[in-house]
């Protein structure tokens, strides 16, 4: 034993021996080398087996069609979900509930339909279960109002009685993102008449083309906003005019009716009829009659050619229910969100996620500067949202603006490492090394960081620009907030795909191609039809994207373009 240590104690100090600078180094490198693998061996946000097959094939396809896919929450052989799930208070959590409207959504929002023990403590910030939904409103740079629930639930009980009692049944709105127009919205499910969402900032003589073929024999708009006299003279079956006037124009009387328009239309202002009823008691309407559909308009650009569109209560109900769905449970809205609709409106899919905030409690701050291609950092210098949607030329504006600002082979090297923690399938966090280099951030919101979701929109055949997978890896680093790409169309509520919120993979498309638009929704099924040039065989899957489910208007559309399911099961363009 006695010699097994002196031979030991003998290695020892041949090696201390020879020790000089060189072992030093070699020694301290190794040891590093092997902290920052065990440092930097962490899990992946998700399992990678759960994005190699994304979304659920059909066993069995038809002749000249592709196999259906379908979202991992509605498996083939189950029910598509059709609507909310309301359940009553009190209700067991196993009940599945009723589909529901845009009524039972505001009933949300008011409290009456409470929400759930549990999802207050589902999302990702948690937060405290509230007795009411917040909306709040951005002017400028002159802060933030917040609406009292109940005031806005008199605004839409008196203007949608208002409206009921003129005979309205088709009611144009023809708003910037206000109060507003959802009080508008909420008011048509309630009372009986049809919303009809009119896309802003039209030339008058496509407005009043617009108002002829859509029918409306009401309208809601901005005052000042169009000529009243061409309007009536040029829409004949006009008969209710309602205008909306900001705080700073309300000395002036907008209730004077132009001359030679005499007694043909009725010419109302917002905040005078709410004034006039500000002491009354009012009370939404209980009547279960089904509520009326809603009018949507799709077009490409202004004064571009335009889609009409109508959406029953359920399509745009499902839609609504299928975007909280599709988040994982850690990840969904709570009343800790302050969530900002920084589309318009008029877009469905901006629409529904509103919806959806407001149905999830989450705080809804609205801001008038709003759709395609805004400055999101100028939309956001007052606030500090945690989730947003955008169209997809806003997200290339924030891309490129930040992209240039990268200029330092330092920042670049930070980029290039949170792009591989990225790949690894985890989102970066601040760690020592960007502490002393910090990486170049897009400025979104008052606070840096607090952003967690951003939701983007491809509109189909619209020839919005393309998203590559290496953009929105990029945005996911500029903004610190996971990314979702949609694919929206003109005749599907909410979006036909969306990827999902935990697949930052990059270069998975080649460079000026549009990323590939993840899963369909739980509310519908996809699959390829086969065309002239696209055909589905054993090797490949491609040919024209239709669409089927409860959000489609008419059950089933096709889109028009071409599209394939990749080796993962996303949908992408060919």
């Amino acid at each position: 034993m006695v010699g097994i240590v002196e031979q030991l104690d003998v290695q020892i100090a041949q090696l201390l021996s020879g020790w000089n600078t060189v072992s030093t180094i070699l020694l301290v490198g190794i040891l590093g080398f092997v902290g920052w693998v065990v440092y930097d061996t962490q899990d992946a946000d998700t399992h990678p087996l759960l994005l190699a097959r994304q979304s659920q094939a059909s066993y069995v396809r038809q002749p000249g069609e592709s196999a259906i896919y379908r979202s991992p929450e509605t498996p083939h052989g189950y029910p598509l979900r059709t609507g909310l799930a309301v359940k009553p208070p009190g209700a067991p959590l196993y009940t599945a509930g009723r589909d529901g409207d845009l009524r039972d959504i505001w009933r949300r929002v008011t409290g009456e339909i409470p929400l759930e023990k549990n999802a207050a403590s589902t999302g990702a910030l948690g937060g405290k279960p509230s007795a009411t939904g917040k909306i709040m409103t951005v002017f400028g740079k002159e802060g933030i109002t917040e609406h009292s629930i109940a005031d806005i639930t008199k605004e839409i009980t008196i203007i949608g009685k208002h409206l009921q009692s003129h005979g309205a049944k088709k009611v144009a709105i023809y708003l910037p993102n206000s109060v507003e127009f959802l009080a508008a919205l909420f008011a048509a499910a309630f009372y009986g008449f049809s919303p009809v969402l009119i896309p802003y900032n039209q030339p008058h003589p496509a407005l009043i083309e617009l108002l002829i073929r859509t029918g409306a024999d009401s309208l809601i708009a901005e005052a000042g906003s169009l000529p009243l006299a061409d309007v009536t003279r040029g829409v004949s079956g006009l008969r209710q005019v309602i205008w909306t006037v900001e705080k700073t124009s309300r000395h002036m009387d907008w209730n004077e009716v132009p001359e030679g328009i005499g007694g043909k239309i009725d010419v109302s202002v917002w905040h005078q009829l709410v004034q006039d009823q500000k002491n009354g008691t009012l009370e939404l309407p209980q009547d279960a009659a089904k509520a009326p559909s809603m009018v949507f308009l799709w077009q490409e650009g202004v004064s571009k050619s335009v889609e009409i569109v109508e959406f029953t209560q359920q399509n745009i109900c499902a839609a609504t229910g299928a975007l909280i769905s599709s988040l994982p449970g850690a990840q969904r809205m709570s009343p800790s969100d302050l969530f900002l609709p920084a589309d318009s409106f008029t877009h469905s899919y901006c629409l529904c996620l509103t919806l959806a905030a407001l149905f999830s409690h989450a705080t809804v701050i609205v801001n008038s500067v709003a759709g395609p291609g805004i400055d999101l950092t100028l939309a956001t210098r007052t606030i500090a949202p945690t989730i947003a949607v955008v169209s997809a030329e806003t997200a290339i504006k924030l891309h490129s603006t930040t992209t240039a600002s990268i200029t330092s082979g330092l920042k670049k090297l930070v980029h290039y490492l949170e792009t591989r923690v990225l790949i690894s399938g985890r989102m970066p966090t601040d760690t020592f090394f960007t502490r002393l280099n910090a990486p170049t951030r897009a400025s979104v919101g008052t606070t840096p960081g607090k952003l967690r979701l951003l939701y983007v929109s491809e509109r189909a055949g619209q020839n919005t620009p393309p998203l590559t997978s290496s953009d929105l890896s990029d945005l996911r680093i500029y903004t610190s907030a996971r990314v979702v790409y949609a694919l929206t169309a003109a005749k599907v509520a909410g979006a036909v795909a969306q990827t999902n919120i935990y697949d930052y993979r990059r270069g998975t498309t080649p460079a000026n191609k549009h990323s590939h638009f993840g899963i369909p929704l739980s509310c519908v099924e996809v699959k390829l039809k086969d065309t002239l040039s696209h055909r589905t065989t054993d090797d490949q899957c491609a040919g024209e994207v239709v669409v089927t489910g409860a959000s489609v208007a008419g059950g089933e559309t096709c889109l028009g373009l071409n599209g394939t399911f990749r080796e993962d099961h996303t949908l992408a363009y060919i």
